[in-house]
């Protein structure tokens, strides 16, 4: 039935008015209606009823009842149809972002609308499941891990890993294996914030380390070959060799090997000899020398150092010597007298005279040894040898005026230390000794005869 039809069903103004009432219905029905899927005729016979003609018999209808009932007609399918359309296109969804749900009720119908609307940005490395474009439906869940930096130090190699893992240690996990008992410099359980973290690694290193005779194996996060004894508990000290050094880093595999080495030190004396000297005299015949001096050895102090590395000596330095005692050199008389020719016919005429001249000799020295001992100039001999000093002592181990040694002038019958004994039991002394050896006792015999 049209709205014509409907208007012919009333006269006059009256009829007017109801047909627009009508015609304004119908059109609210009309539009309301053409957004659903099927706006089909059953909805138009329910709106649009039958109104009596002019010949018909007509039964008594309220004019206002007609335009209410036709009117709560009409609301009625709206309402109905409305919340039916609205029903069927609202979802309720729930959009998880890095584990924070939220749940929302929408009318999008892809995963990517939904984020949209809700201004939720995401990049090309952030993860979004399901994809942007799945179609959403009533309880769909949505969930969206953003991407961050993770720089880790491996070793002392940076590298930037992007990861949607909220924590270092699921991070980790996600890189794989490698990863499996490193040390790392912040906790596992750390969160990685969008803006990103920054981790030292050290991973886990197999090293050997051969030491005292042994091989210890080590499977730990290391670093350094410093870091592998401390963990081995292998001590060394600044002698020890250790290769590679101490600040080497370690690789999977390296193979460390520790040297003890000790270092001693010790003195050593050695004797120092002593050098002849021939010196000429003219107390004695050509041909003829005698020992004016006994040589004496000195000696001196060295000290070495010697190198052991693991137990065997490699190397031994000197480090200093010192001169203890210096040597006493040994002094050779030779004799440069020349004999007389015709010694028998000389020697009978001097025979009677040498006695006279011996006699006078002895008898003239008083408490002298005689046979020309005395008339030599021992005041010269004593100034070589002491410079006149009586008390005079020489480290070498000589004493007094003319230098004895203990040994020599107890041979001679002094007694004590000769610095303890007066110039002239000395110099008496040394008139034994002169008479038994000569003058090759002393390095300045030769002064004897000025």
């Amino acid at each position: 039935m049209s709205l014509a039809g409907v208007g012919e069903a009333s006269d006059g103004a009256e009829g007017g008015v109801i047909r627009a009432r009508y015609r304004r219905v119908f059109v609210l029905v009309i539009s309301s209606l053409s957004s659903r899927a099927d706006p089909g005729p059953p909805l138009r016979r329910a709106v649009c009823v039958s109104v009596p003609g002019k010949h018909d018999h007509r039964s008594t209808v309220h004019k206002k009842v007609l335009i209410g009932a036709v009117g709560i007609g009409l609301v009625g399918a709206l309402g109905i149809g409305g919340t039916t359309a609205y029903a069927s296109l609202d979802k309720s969804v729930t959009v998880s972002v890095d584990g924070k749900a939220r749940n929302l009720h929408t009318f999008d119908s892809t995963v990517g609308d939904v984020l949209a609307s809700q201004k939720i940005k995401v990049g090309p490395r952030d993860v979004v499941a399901p994809a942007r474009t799945a179609k959403v439906a009533d309880g769909t869940r949505i969930a969206v891990r953003y991407a961050r930096p993770l720089t880790l130090d491996v070793d002392g190699s940076k590298q930037t890993h992007w990861v949607t893992a909220m924590s270092l240690g699921e991070a980790l996990n996600d890189l794989g294996g490698r990863f499996d008992g490193a040390r790392t410099s912040a906790s596992r359980g750390v969160g990685i914030e969008r803006k990103g973290l920054t981790v030292d690694v050290i991973t886990s290193k197999s090293v050997v380390i051969s030491h005292d005779g042994k091989k210890t194996p080590l499977d730990e996060p290391l670093r350094t070959v410093s870091e592998a004894l401390a963990k081995a508990q292998v001590k060394v000290d600044a002698d020890d060799r250790v290769k590679p050094s101490l600040s080497t880093e370690v690789k999977d595999g390296t193979a460390i090997t520790v040297n003890r080495v000790e270092v001693r030190k010790a003195t050593r004396k050695v004797a120092l000899s002593y050098d002849t000297i021939h010196r000429k005299t003219s107390s004695l015949y050509k041909g003829s020398s005698k020992v004016g001096r006994t040589g004496h050895k000195g000696e001196k102090a060295q000290v070495f150092r010697t190198t052991y590395v693991d137990g065997k000596k490699v190397k031994t330095q000197l480090l200093s010597q010192k001169v203890v005692r210096q040597p006493v050199d040994k002094i050779v008389l030779d004799g440069t007298k020349t004999r007389s020719s015709g010694g028998s016919s000389s020697g009978g005429g001097s025979s009677s005279g040498g006695g006279s001249s011996s006699g006078g000799g002895s008898g003239g020295g008083g408490g002298n040894v005689g046979g020309g001992v005395d008339s030599l100039n021992w005041a010269a001999l004593a100034q070589c040898e002491s410079s006149g000093n009586p008390r005079a002592v020489n480290p070498s181990g000589y004493y007094g005026l003319y230098q004895f040694s203990l040994s020599t002038w107890h041979s001679v019958g002094g007694s004590g230390n000769p610095i303890d004994n007066s110039s002239a039991e000395q110099t008496y002394r040394a008139k034994l000794l002169f008479k038994r050896d000569g003058a090759g006792q002393w390095s300045c015999g030769s002064h004897l005869y000025d």
